[in-house]
């Protein structure tokens, strides 16, 4: 009797081994999207915790000194009169455990000399959000800056005079050679606050709308009427999209890079991106200073125009965090009601909201 041998396999067909890897490839797609969900997460939780560490520094800062710091002490950089030059987040150092690296700061006796001499940047924590991938090897950068509410904006003169936000602060459509009071709008687009000093250069409080400006005015939380819950205190931005952050001398450290944050703006109004340096003479005069095409959608979307520039904006799907007065941490929709995300910036339009 012949006895048949059984064969046995030892390996896949092509055939096979094909279905084999498209079922993998199928799997990893299904799962990438969830995995990149989970890390979103994670890095907007890290975000929103540092938010909270600053904001807590400057209720700290405010319990010992009865102010909030100025967003900028603007004039100069030496510390020989005073805070010259300092930035609300430097003069907040040591209520974040980086007691000595202000003190060196301090030692140097300008921020011109703390540069040269390698003390600035150093290497502060909360500064940058795990979501922003964008030039982080530059010490320089912050995606953290004070919110100055609905505060009035020039636009630029020239080819970047398009005032497309300025109603939202109440004032008359003005540019760079304008009064720095534009007019108010008569009536008012919303009810609750008049025209302010555009750009925030001013040491007066009562012609800032929200919590810091660049020119130096001072708030308490006495200022803060419409409450404390009820006021946004800081808030993202994102330094690739924004020219007061790249090409700051001193960057977080001083003059305006983390003071002057808007909410006339929408949040995550989209800004053309300009390659590195790209910082041409004279750029704020000329949307198109760097050629054909570095501003293709115009000027209402071009970096050199301030105007548009300085509102809120994050690397978070939908939305941008906010650090509040009190030190509480929201995640603010962009599709928010225009009207509503003003009087979250503004500290005292004395106007009924129910916050985010």
């Amino acid at each position: 009797m012949t006895r048949r041998r059984k064969l046995s396999r030892s390996a896949f067909t092509l055939i096979e081994l094909l279905v084999v890897i498209a079922i993998i490839a199928v799997l990893i797609g299904l799962l990438l999207p969830a995995v990149q969900k989970v890390r979103e997460a994670a890095a907007r939780s890290k975000c929103q915790n540092h938010l909270k560490q600053l904001a807590l520094a400057c209720v700290n800062y405010e319990n010992i000194n009865q102010v909030l710091p100025p967003g900028d002490a603007p004039n100069s950089s030496s510390f020989s009169n005073g805070d010259n030059g300092a930035s609300w987040l430097f003069l907040v150092l040591p209520e974040i455990e980086q007691d000595n690296l202000y003190k060196a700061v301090r030692a140097s006796n300008s921020l011109t000399n703390a540069v040269n001499q390698r003390i600035l940047p150093g290497s502060l924590p909360f500064r940058r959000c795990p979501s922003d991938g964008w030039d982080t090897n530059n010490g320089l950068l912050c995606n953290y800056v004070g919110s100055s509410g609905p505060q009035c904006n020039n636009t630029p003169a020239g080819n970047c005079d398009t005032p497309l936000f300025q109603k939202y602060c109440n004032g008359q459509n003005q540019n760079q050679n304008g009064p720095a009071v534009p007019p108010t709008l008569n009536p008012r687009t919303y009810p609750g606050y008049d025209a302010s000093h555009t750009w925030g250069d001013t040491a007066n409080p009562n012609l800032v709308r929200g919590m810091f400006v660049r020119g130096g005015a001072k708030i308490r939380f006495a200022d803060v009427t419409d409450g404390t819950t009820n006021t946004i205190l800081l808030g993202e931005m994102l330094p690739e999209f924004a020219e007061f952050q790249r090409y700051a001398t001193f960057g977080w450290a001083g003059s305006n890079a983390v003071s002057q944050g808007q909410t006339i703006q929408p949040l995550n109004w989209p800004i053309d991106p300009i390659p590195l340096p790209g910082a041409p003479a004279n750029y704020s005069a000329n949307c198109q200073q760097t050629g054909t095409g570095a501003c293709p959608n115009g000027p209402t979307h071009c970096m050199w125009n301030w105007h548009v520039t300085w509102g809120f904006k994050s690397r978070h799907p939908g939305g941008v965090n906010f650090a509040f007065v009190d030190g509480s941490v929201h995640f603010i929709s962009e599709s928010i009601d225009h009207q509503l995300y003003q009087y979250l910036g503004c500290r005292n339009d004395g106007q009924a909201i129910t916050p985010p």
